[in-house]
């Protein structure tokens, strides 16, 4: 996994619920400026908003007075983009990408809460990797997109 470009756009937020809309609103300017057509865009916003949910129910991330840093890197894949989100957190250490996913429930009256957020990261986005370096977790996500007008 290779570390952010340097230069890539770079938002700090405290992990708190009061953060995820300022998180989102930096998303979408910033796919905005690169041109990432809205249907990724959501999908990135969506996963997103998941894991930082997470990370602030679950991770204990609430708990350390460390930011969550968010980076978002483009790259250019020929004929399609590639928008990938960083998340960086200095919560326990936690693979969201190995949490067992079980089957999609059939009805709402068979759905439960929690579980469902984690599914919906590995069915939007095209690329994911997670990794613990130093204190802190590194989630990346992908997504391509086409660059057609």
């Amino acid at each position: 996994m290779a570390p952010p470009q340097p230069d890539a756009p770079t938002l700090s937020v405290q992990p708190s619920p009061l953060e995820l809309r300022r998180c989102s609103e930096w998303l979408a300017e910033r796919c905005q400026e690169e041109a990432v057509p809205p249907g990724p865009t959501g999908k990135l916003d969506l996963c997103l908003n998941e894991v930082l949910a997470n990370l602030i129910d679950h991770g204990g991330a609430a708990d350390v007075n460390c930011p969550v840093d968010l980076t978002l890197e483009l790259a250019d894949c020929g004929d399609r983009g590639l928008a990938t989100p960083t998340i960086v957190d200095a919560g326990p250490a936690f693979d969201p990408l190995g949490v067992s996913r079980g089957p999609l429930p059939r009805t709402l009256q068979e759905a439960e809460p929690g579980g469902l957020g984690l599914l919906l990261v590995h069915r939007f986005m095209d690329e994911r990797s997670y990794q613990r370096a130093g204190d802190r977790n590194v989630l990346k996500l992908g997504i391509y997109f086409s660059k057609d007008p």
